[in-house]
């Protein structure tokens, strides 16, 4: 069995070489000139003395020699380091601290110390050169990619994600998504981000379908690439998916064939699937992080409910309490989750550290709970729950409930602290009309939430903070309150 990453690449070249795999802009690869475009890579790589083992950190915005380059340094049993495009020149330095690369290719940015410093052009150029002879692949056990979370509070981590890592991530996401032979996939989030490495692209490959890469996410460009490419399948993390659904386009733009939508990265917000749904758009809600190597629940894209669905077929999770202990059906606890998916370890300048605990379970830090099916709905961070009173308050919950308010754009809920009750509820607003009072979010909140979970505080602000990848940065909420 093949479980080196991108094995799927080279059988899909082999056996559908003149399917047409990739496209970008104006051009279009089939899988043999895709996987040609790999081994040339590699060839190069050799040539500048990249080896089996050596990191590679690569920074720089979509397209597809950034694809290219992926199953390149993968192949030849060297690992990646991707990062956001949006990564400042101090955090690729940090990176580089910590992995020791041999090389780093980037758009601009390149930090001093490090080695090799290849731009595009020169990884790429446009004389294609000789192929990369036959190598041994790389094993399963290898590291394949190291990618570091997103930094939403401290130091980022690396997460050393293994071929067979990757490989059972595809291999779970296959056995939930829709996904077939004609399917055109659109992929608009950062290459670094860990659906494109473990998700939806690696699935559509796998199928023999064709991706449709865009160079930024923009509601406009995502409308226009479904419309050209007949587009039927996308990925959006939930802060893309509801710029779409606001934007003024949506409810008549040509997506008749978008057939379904994967959400995730953070709970998806119910008045966004609804908006989909009234556009014939299904939404598949999962469930899954950086040590998980993408997705490990899946909702069928026809669900209704609030949950990401069960867990995937080689994925083992459970809910539990503060003492480690089953929480009981519907009751919120910490998700915990194991499987060859999940990552053994972080890598570090100071040496590996362990991800899971030593049965093998890793500790989201994600709060949760299952329903009487076994599917997941993830209703916030531990370290988030609200304390007011001595009631515990989960921010999702509330900010789901005030997400159809009339005029609200964004909003985000925190506990900001009180003399009195130690914590209150804090709702920070982005609206696009109207300057709604305290007393219009409460009314609204009526019937819907139970009266202590209702905001003592409200604050209305321009934009929400977010990380490079689109996920709200909470511990960042507080400021606000002095602007």
């Amino acid at each position: 069995m093949n479980t080196w990453f991108g094995a799927h690449l080279v059988t899909s070249a082999a056996e559908a070489g003149s399917r047409v795999a990739l496209v970008f802009g104006e051009r279009e690869w089939t899988y043999a000139e895709l996987d040609l475009a790999v081994r040339r890579t590699v060839a190069r790589l050799d040539k500048f003395g990249v080896r089996r083992g050596d990191r590679i950190v690569m920074q720089g915005a979509a397209r597809p020699e950034a694809l290219v380059t992926l199953f390149a340094v993968t192949r030849m049993g060297a690992v990646l380091v991707p990062l956001h495009p949006q990564a400042t020149g101090g955090e690729l330095a940090t990176v580089c601290e910590e992995t020791g690369p041999a090389a780093v290719v980037a758009d601009e940015d390149f930090p001093t110390g490090t080695g090799l410093r290849l731009a595009w052009a020169e990884l790429h150029p446009e004389d294609e050169g000789p192929e990369a002879p036959a190598c041994e692949p790389p094993a399963g056990s290898d590291v394949a990619v190291i990618a570091f979370t997103s930094g939403t509070s401290g130091r980022p981590k690396g997460v050393a994600l293994t071929h067979d890592n990757l490989y059972w991530s595809m291999v779970n996401a296959l056995a939930r998504l829709p996904l077939g032979r004609r399917d055109t996939a659109l992929v608009s989030t950062p290459l670094a981000h860990v659906a494109v490495l473990g998700g939806l692209p690696q699935c559509t490959w796998a199928r023999r379908g064709t991706v449709v890469l865009a160079p930024r996410f923009a509601p406009d460009l995502f409308v226009d690439l479904v419309r050209d490419h007949r587009v039927t399948c996308a990925f959006a993390v939930p802060a893309m998916s509801a710029l779409l659904a606001r934007h003024t386009r949506f409810g008549d733009a040509d997506l008749d064939t978008l057939r379904w939508i994967l959400s995730g990265g953070s709970p998806a917000q119910s008045t966004t699937r609804e908006q989909f749904r009234a556009r014939g758009i299904g939404v598949v809600n999962s469930y899954g992080l950086t040590e998980t190597s993408a997705g490990v629940t899946y909702s069928a894209p026809d669900d209704v409910a609030a949950s990401t669905g069960a867990p995937a077929p080689e994925v083992e999770l459970t809910v539990v309490d503060a003492t480690g202990s089953p929480s009981p059906v519907g009751t919120p606890g910490e998700i915990w989750v194991r499987g060859p998916s999940v990552a053994a370890e972080y890598w570090s300048a100071a040496g590996r550290v362990p991800v899971t605990d030593a049965e093998g379970w890793f500790h989201s830090g994600d709060r949760g709970r299952l329903d009487t099916e076994g599917r997941l709905e993830v209703v916030g961070r531990v370290k988030d729950t609200i304390i007011t009173g001595g009631e515990n308050i989960d921010p999702a919950e509330v900010e789901n409930a005030l997400a159809d308010l009339p005029g609200v754009v964004e909003v985000a809920v925190s506990g900001t602290p009180d003399p009195v009750w130690g914590e209150i509820v804090t709702a920070f607003l982005v609206t696009e009309a109207g300057e709604p009072s305290l007393d219009d979010v409460r009314a609204h909140l009526d019937g819907r939430l139970a009266r202590h979970k209702w905001p003592r505080r409200l604050r209305l602000v321009p934009a929400l903070p977010r990380g490079a990848t689109g996920k709200l940065q909470r511990q960042r909420l507080s400021t606000l309150l002095d602007d």
